[in-house]
């Protein structure tokens, strides 16, 4: 299928980037279902947190699953056709989810088949953004991509929150509106989605020619040979682990510990999304300006040891207003950072979607065992110890990674 193409001196690469997010947001949205009605969720099926966890976690199963292959096979069918991959198992994933109420086996499909999705979404996301910006813009663009699941993480607990618990409809609302959000946006990139006639014609696009670009081994093998990279994807498996070891437990912590209700939890569950979202570009602009991200991502990096001291300690509910500060930064600044390192590290341009794939694969790995681990501590030590035995050392881990690997690193 031939595939059209603009000159990046038309500036389209914001309407690219523009409906790239959206197509993001489609499997951000399905992520956040769970985390935001886990107590709903927990009552419905009839488990508890240790479970949750696991449920949690098979999200990103098919994620780290598919990491590496998602490079291949946008070299077989293009970024475009693999990005539609990603948002048709969002809305089958959904669909499936939707009929599946109080069948536990059927649910679990469903969110495996959603995190397929996410783990198609996170290598060609940035992979067809890329080639759109040179350096000295593509800090701000990639930031304004990283934000795709912290936004959804803002927006989607206060909108299922309201749905489910203010509108008194069944959790399975939630479900079928995001069938109807994934049509949506499936037929507007469709119809909006383009590619970079100047890359094409050089061969640096990461679709290549006619939208499809040889991923190989050789750039697999160069991202495997490459230790900047693999610090970076190191960080980003512990940061995400930490992430969703938090995001993951959040609502359910302040409805069931501290007595807040869901509509509340879900509020704070969101405010935390909307300084992640707020954090994340504003990393980028500032990169660019500093002509450097590094020591951005280190200070970040520290900041989260004293994020995950405190954000299952506090048994004050007004008090999350002001931990929403490091809960952004934390969650903004790093997936930022890395994001927009990665064009900066890779040995030749097409070696981006390996390189994503590598850090995708990372992501979901970290977001997989920050989820059964938080809910295994929680159910054998608590949430206090819980968080200090999981969640500090995923930080503490991620600085001595940097200062043992990256110091040197220029990006």
């Amino acid at each position: 299928m031939h595939v059209r193409t603009k000159s990046v001196k038309s500036r389209y690469g914001w309407v690219v980037l523009a409906v790239c997010f959206l197509a993001g947001c489609t499997c951000a949205a399905n992520m956040a279902k769970v985390t935001s009605l886990a107590p709903l969720i927990m009552s419905i099926y009839g488990f508890d947190a240790n479970v949750l966890g696991w449920v949690i976690a098979l999200f990103y199963v098919m994620g780290f699953i598919l990491a590496f292959p998602t490079a291949a096979i946008i070299g077989k069918i293009g970024i475009r056709n693999a990005i539609l991959v990603a948002v048709g198992c969002s809305a089958v994933g959904s669909l499936l989810g939707a009929l599946a109420s109080g069948n536990l086996a059927l649910f679990m499909v469903s969110r495996i088949i959603e995190g397929a999705g996410m783990g198609v979404m996170g290598v060609a996301g940035a992979s067809a953004i890329a080639p759109w910006f040179g350096p000295e813009r593509r800090g701000l663009a990639l930031g304004i991509w990283s934000m795709w699941v912290a936004l959804c993480m803002c927006i989607c607990p206060v909108l299922y929150g309201w749905v489910t618990e203010s509108r008194g409809l069944p959790h399975t609302a939630v479900w079928w509106g995001n069938v109807v959000f994934d049509v949506i946006v499936g037929v507007a990139f469709v119809v909006l989605y383009a590619e970079p006639a100047e890359a094409q014609a050089a061969g640096q696009s990461a679709a290549g020619p006619g939208g499809r670009r040889a991923a190989g081994e050789g750039s697999i093998r160069r991202a495997f040979k490459n230790k900047t990279l693999w610090m970076l994807a190191l960080i980003f498996l512990l940061d995400e682990a930490a992430f969703m070891g938090v995001n993951g437990f959040l609502t359910t912590y302040l409805q069931s510990e501290l007595g807040t209700t869901l509509v509340f939890a879900t509020m704070i569950s969101s405010m935390f999304g909307v300084a992640g979202a707020i954090f994340a570009p504003v990393s980028g602009a500032v990169a660019d300006w500093l002509k450097n991200r590094k020591w951005l991502l280190l200070g970040a990096l520290f900041i989260g040891i004293l994020y995950t001291c405190v954000v299952f300690v506090c048994r004050i509910p007004a008090l999350y207003y002001a931990i929403a500060i490091p809960a952004g930064i934390v969650g903004g600044v790093v997936p930022s950072c890395i994001t927009q390192a990665i064009p900066q590290t890779v040995d030749r341009p097409d070696d981006v979607p390996a390189a994503n794939a590598m850090i995708g694969c990372t992501q979901n790995v970290g977001m997989f065992i920050g989820s059964i681990f938080m809910g295994q501590a929680i159910t054998a030590f608590g949430w206090t110890r819980g968080a200090w035995l999981v969640l500090m050392p995923c930080f503490i881990i991620c600085v001595v990674l940097f200062l043992a690997g990256l110091r040197k690193a220029k990006f």
